[in-house]
């Protein structure tokens, strides 16, 4: 069986803390496609790669059905406490993000806020493969990748075309692996995953002197025919 774990992520999450809340994009995501629904514990949102846990925090005081997974123990141990000082029920695992630990088509949304931008070409597409299984048919996707024009892409050391390490990045440059993708690329590989409904959205800002591109996806499972 395949494994994506690297555990520079513990190492990260052991010594760092991450941001508390939720992006606005995925805030979006979500008002748009589940706040109109009449009961939301019946709607079971993944989590995947919940890192610090700010959308798990969001997606349960939203009072969603929600899962959440890391690699890293001390991540899984942050989100855990908060969740019990916030009184907030959330599933929580700690996997590999190639092998989850849910059944089939069990999730009407799956979450990824950059944890599946920070693996190989080979290993992104079969975390797209893993999304795919555990949602239900007409289930959605949203996920967030770097794109080309990110400072630091084509630097450090290179893992395949795309990806690279020790990038001359200061906001990338330890933190293991990182991809760097374009909309043809993300296109492709969702549509070979078998996503349909693909749409994608670029957000291009500069953070202390640091210009940073963001591909933001949305994309569907396809129906029960």
């Amino acid at each position: 069986m395949c494994s994506s774990i690297d555990p520079k992520w513990e190492e990260i999450h052991r010594n760092r803390e991450w941001g508390k809340y939720p992006t606005e994009y995925v805030i979006r995501f979500v008002a748009r496609n589940y706040y109109n629904f009449p009961i939301r514990q019946r709607v079971k949102i993944l989590d995947y790669g919940c890192g610090g846990g700010s959308h798990t925090w969001y997606l349960a005081r939203e009072g969603f059905d929600t899962y959440a997974f890391d690699v890293s123990q001390s991540a899984i141990q942050k989100v855990k406490l908060r969740m019990e000082r916030e009184k907030l029920n959330v599933h929580l695992d700690m996997c590999d993000a190639m092998n989850l630990p849910y059944p089939p088509e069990f999730f009407d949304a799956v979450i990824d806020n950059f944890c599946v931008a920070t693996n190989t070409t080979a290993e992104i597409k079969e975390m797209y493969k893993e999304i795919y299984r555990v949602l239900k048919p007409g289930g959605k996707l949203l996920t967030a990748q770097f794109g080309k024009n990110t400072d630091g892409y084509k630097t450090g050391i290179c893992l395949d075309e795309n990806t690279y390490s020790e990038i001359d990045n200061v906001q990338l440059y330890d933190v293991g692996k990182t991809h760097f993708t374009d909309k043809a690329e993300m296109k492709t590989i969702l549509e070979q995953t078998g996503f349909m409904n693909i749409n994608l959205d670029t957000i291009l800002y500069t953070d202390r002197d640091v210009t940073i591109e963001q591909i933001i996806v949305r994309a569907d499972k396809p129906k029960e025919k």
